[in-house]
Formats: C-alpha cells, sequence, structure tokens
C-alpha cells in the first residue's frame, strides 16, 4: 500500500494548485500541534511531516475519486475491488491510524481547489489506470474539466438550488459520508457533526442522535437472564429500524384488573449486523468510547447488555428468528462467540440501560409471568394449536358435566 499511497499522493498533487514545497511546509507548520494529539512518545526513522503528508493526500485523493470519478473505478486500483476498498475503510477506522479531522479539512480548504488547467494525472496513474484524453477528472464541489491539451478557466460554481452554501459547510464532510456510507444509516450530514477523526465519526453514526443518560451505580445490576429465559417469561424481542444501536422497553398494554397475561414485556433493539469486520470496527469504537467518552458510553453499553443476552447459540438462534441479529456470518456458535469477546475489560460503572436490566430480571422473577407464557407457548402458540386446546377445554368440561349429571341421576 505505500506504494500506491504515494502514486495517490502524486495524483493530487496534479489536481493542486500549490507546489510540494508549500504542500510540505503547510503540514510542517503543523507538525508539533499534529503529534500532541497522540499519546505517548513517537519515534520515528523518518521524519513524521513526510508520513503525515503522504497519508492525508492519499485519504483526500482516495475520498474525491470515490465520490466524483464513479465512472472510473474500474480503472482505480483501490476502488475497482469491492474487497480491497473494504480493507481500506477499515484500516482507515482504525484507532491507531487517524489523523486530526481538522488537519484534513484545513489541508482540503488550501489545496484540494479547483484550478484553471486541465488535470493530469501523474504518470505512474496514468500507466497503471490506462487513462485516456477522454477522461474527465475529479474536483470538489462537483466541478470537472475534460484533461485535454487545453487550459479551461472555471468560474465558481454555485448549488444547484442558487443559494449560498451555509458557513459552516464542510464539503469534505461530504466526501466522508459517501465513503463511510455503509454506517451513516439514518444519518445526515446537515447535523453538522465536527469529529476528531475517523473513529470518533463512525461511532456518531451508530449512536443516537440525542443524548441519553447513563447513571453510575456502585452496586451494577446483577447479570440479566439470557435471551432464552427472558422469552420464556414472556419477554418478546423485537427489532427497531435500522440506525443508532440503543435498545428500548416498550409496555403492552394492560388490562384493568392487572393480569399477568396482559403484561408481556417487550424489548425493541437496533439489529446487529455481524459481517467479518464487525469485531474490528466494535472493538475500536469501544476501545474509544472508554478514553474519550467514559459519560457516554453507548456503543460499550448496547454490546454489555447484548453480551448478557446471549449465553448459548440458542440465545442467538432466538435473536435471529426475531432479526435483532442479523448473522451474515453463518454459524451461530460464531456469532455467540463474538459477542461474549466483544466485552472483555470493558468498565460497566455507567449504564443508560440499568432501569431496563432491573425490569427484565423483575419480569423474569414473577412466578406468574413464567406459567403464563410456559401457558401461551405450548397451549396457544399458533391457530392450530390453540384451537385445539380450546375444543379440549369444552370437551373435558361437557365431559365433567355429563359425569356429574350421571352420579346425581
Amino acid at each position: 500500500m505505500e506504494t500506491h499511497k504515494k502514486i495517490y499522493y502524486e495524483n493530487f498533487l496534479a489536481r493542486c494548485k500549490k507546489s510540494k514545497d508549500e504542500l510540505e511546509q503547510f503540514i510542517k507548520t503543523r507538525q508539533e500541534n499534529i503529534l500532541c494529539c497522540y499519546a505517548g512518545t513517537i519515534e520515528l526513522d523518518v521524519d513524521p511531516a513526510n508520513i503525515i503528508v503522504v497519508d492525508a493526500c492519499f485519504i483526500i485523493e482516495l475520498f474525491l475519486t470515490n465520490f466524483y470519478e464513479t465512472e472510473n473505478h474500474k480503472n482505480d486500483y483501490i476502488l475497482r475491488s469491492p474487497w480491497l476498498r473494504k480493507a481500506v475503510e477499515q484500516d482507515l477506522i482504525l484507532f491507531e491510524n487517524q489523523l486530526p479531522y481538522s488537519l484534513l479539512q484545513e489541508l482540503y480548504h488550501d489545496f484540494a481547489v479547483p484550478v484553471s488547467r486541465s488535470f493530469q494525472p501523474c504518470k505512474e496513474v496514468q500507466e497503471q489506470t490506462h487513462s485516456t484524453n477522454d477522461r474527465l477528472c475529479c474536483l470538489p464541489c462537483s466541478w470537472r474539466i475534460p484533461c485535454n491539451e487545453h487550459s479551461i478557466e472555471i468560474d465558481e460554481a454555485k448549488p444547484a438550488d442558487d443559494e449560498a452554501e451555509p458557513a459552516d459547510y464542510d464539503p469534505l464532510l461530504e466526501l466522508t459520508f459517501e465513503f463511510f456510507k455503509d454506517y451513516n444509516e439514518g444519518k445526515s450530514i446537515k447535523n453538522r457533526v465536527k469529529p476528531k477523526h475517523f473513529t470518533d465519526l463512525v461511532r456518531h453514526f451508530l449512536c443516537p442522535d440525542k443524548e441519553m443518560d447513563c447513571e453510575h451505580n456502585s452496586a451494577p445490576v446483577k447479570n440479566i437472564y439470557a435471551a432464552k429465559k427472558l422469552r420464556a417469561s414472556g419477554v418478546k424481542f423485537r427489532p427497531l429500524k435500522d440506525g443508532p444501536l440503543i435498545i428500548k422497553k416498550d409496555e403492552a398494554t394492560k388490562c384493568k384488573f392487572n393480569l399477568a397475561c396482559f403484561r408481556n414485556m417487550d424489548l425493541k433493539l437496533t439489529p446487529f449486523c455481524v459481517k467479518d469486520e464487525t469485531e474490528c470496527v466494535v472493538r475500536n469504537i469501544m476501545a474509544l468510547e472508554q478514553f474519550l467518552y467514559p459519560d457516554k458510553p453507548y456503543i460499550c453499553n448496547y454490546f454489555l447488555l447484548m453480551d448478557q443476552l446471549v449465553d448459548t447459540v440458542d440465545d442467538v438462534v432466538l435473536l435471529v428468528e426475531n432479526k435483532v441479529i442479523l448473522n451474515m456470518l453463518g454459524s451461530n456458535e460464531a456469532v455467540a462467540k463474538l459477542v461474549n469477546r466483544l466485552c472483555e475489560q470493558i468498565m460497566d460503572d455507567k449504564s443508560c440501560y440499568f432501569d431496563i436490566c432491573e425490569q427484565l430480571n423483575k419480569h423474569y422473577e414473577n412466578f406468574w409471568n413464567r406459567h403464563v407464557a410456559t401457558l401461551k407457548r405450548v397451549y396457544f402458540k399458533d391457530l392450530w394449536t390453540g384451537s385445539s386446546t380450546v375444543l379440549g377445554v369444552v370437551v373435558l368440561v361437557f365431559s365433567v358435566i355429563g359425569t356429574i349429571k350421571s352420579l346425581k341421576s
């Protein structure tokens, strides 16, 4: 990848209106502030500025190509391969691989701007992608110019609605949203999020839009019962629409007599899609929360509760059947092991789900709930079983009545 990163770097320079020296000076003047963003002492055999400038330009060039040159993805080394694109995407989410997002913003604003000359990729890129003279170059803000021997002056483009962009509009954020679109279901760029880096941005995608109250409990709730046991007590698991990872409790309509048969408890969870890259992404986001968001550990709280719901393969099977877990691995056993591993060495002293845990425990420990749930599950699990049960009860009642009348006569 180092070779290809340098190719993307050269391609970025080809579209840039400033010189390579200016770009390197831009990074050197900010080097001290950049290195202060990292924990510990960084010791390198090479100049850190050289590493930072190549990585930063590679990221921006990749995002630009991904967003604007969709018709030329088949000629791009990374984007033409779904597997390689996903591998790079995952690598950009790793907590230890982050560049400050503010640096990328400044670099994009000062250097990745439209130029008044035709854009020509560096020689290596031309040879690699077999680009031709009719290939369109990509430029920020939807400005495009044909690559030929003529120079073209570009006027400042206007938005489609002829309205000026807001003062805090961030074009790089739009590119970033598009690149990480697999994680930003339900999120909008209009939210004006200001991420610290890409790991922080992906966490933003998975967090609820509204802040949740996270309570500190010196005596944490004991482990809740697993999904299969809770289902046996009448708890129903229902999926929420795709979006932030949250868990909600929903009380069923209660009868005025407060009968147990009308007190079923619904637990609604955002579906957890398990793929090959899921463990790596989730672990990095949870690590980020442990360091930077100890008071708002929303993702950790979600998986801590999910970990308690899943003890065995049977629990996974139940949650898969209820569409709370979407298993893309193919093995329910692999999912159970993955969920149980995620929360190792994760602190659980603060949670936004303490109330839900307590109510789940109380619901299960009420023996009447379990008995009624068993009655429903065994004798009224479907129309035919319920009809047979009712018919059997009717026959039994008439038999008892007939027996009593016979004895009296």
